[in-house]
């Protein structure tokens, strides 16, 4: 509250009601037909009943400065804090919920929207550009108590013998580190019509994620060999916006650095369907090949096809109107 009322006498805007969320995590449930392999467990490989990622965004008041519609753009600070949960259902015995992710994390935001044209003509298409750098601090575990490797037995002293040796124990090994994220994006509209309705968006991402041993649930030294020092990630996105439906294409990849034994980059292209009805809900077909993403899983090489359900917000339908008819947006 103090931050926010220091923000208006310096000409920054508080927005409570209607944040803008760009470049963020989203919420959905898949299915695959291909099957789960995990080291121990004695219906290895298993069929998926479902998974679901929960991973709700919650805004602390958003600032903003600037307009976006005039050339020098407008200036979004947020702060985001994200209680993410991953799970897997299995279609075993009992339908187990296998040992979840925990994804809690906290993120710094700073965004800039700017246009990079004027309209020609009342209803003209434009053109205009979306900046944003993302800093994160997070905390990532499966909850499990288990020992890591999957010779090792927990006993009084810990974990026996000390010196574990793999394969991990993917059943119910205990999983956990905290790190530090980096992120920036940038999107680039084009063909914007001056209702919004319909535009083209192209754009890419670039990541560097470190693990730390600092504070509670920091990553062991015996999980740092294994899982390594941290991942960087980098992507591509296009998007065709059509009487405010949105039709995303996304290809990304990622890959670990300073692990042993060396893992293979993880793939991920995704097709997917936003209708305007859905109200941020949409479908989408997404294709996984390389090392499995869903946390003591790492070392398990997978090529999966996951049909499922999304939500995330259209950015575009949070950008207030001018009070000369509406710009050029972000949708």
């Amino acid at each position: 509250m103090l931050l926010a009322q220091g923000a208006r006498a310096d000409g920054w805007r508080v927005e409570y009601d209607a944040p803008v969320p760009l470049f963020l995590s989203r919420s959905y449930i898949l299915d695959s037909p291909n099957r789960i392999r995990r080291e121990g467990s004695p219906n290895s490989p298993e069929k998926l009943i479902f998974e679901a990622q929960v991973a709700p965004n919650l805004f602390l008041p958003q600032l903003h400065v600037g307009d976006f519609t005039e050339p020098g753009g407008e200036y979004f600070l947020s702060l985001i804090i994200t209680p993410a949960v991953q799970l897997r259902i299995m279609d075993t015995p009992s339908e187990p919920v296998i040992p979840p992710s925990f994804m809690a994390k906290v993120t710094f935001q700073v965004a800039h929207l700017r246009p990079l044209s004027k309209p020609r003509a009342e209803g003209a298409a434009a053109r205009g550009l979306a900046l944003g750098l993302n800093v994160i601090a997070a905390h990532y575990s499966n909850g499990e108590s288990g020992c890591f490797y999957g010779n090792q037995t927990r006993g009084e002293s810990g974990c026996m013998p000390k010196e574990g040796t793999l394969p991990l124990n993917e059943v119910s090994g205990s999983f956990t580190t905290n790190l530090f994220r980096m992120e920036l994006h940038a999107r680039l509209a084009f063909d914007v019509e001056a209702d919004l309705r319909n535009a083209w968006l192209v754009g890419g991402f670039a990541a560097f994620e470190l693990n730390t041993s600092i504070g509670p649930g920091r990553i062991t030294r015996a999980q740092r060999v294994v899982y390594g020092d941290g991942h960087w990630g980098a992507g591509v996105m296009g998007q065709r916006t059509w009487s405010n439906h949105r039709f995303p294409l996304e290809l990304s990849v990622s890959r670990p650095f300073g692990e042993t034994p060396t893992q293979r980059a993880t793939l991920m292209a995704e097709l997917g369907a936003y209708p305007r009805w859905g109200a941020g809900f949409g479908v989408f077909a997404r294709y996984v090949r390389g090392q499995d993403y869903y946390n003591i899983l790492f070392l398990e090489r997978v090529a999966l096809w996951q049909f499922g359900l999304a939500f995330e917000l259209n950015p575009g339908a949070r950008l207030r109107a001018a009070e000369e008819g509406r710009p050029p947006g972000f949708p």
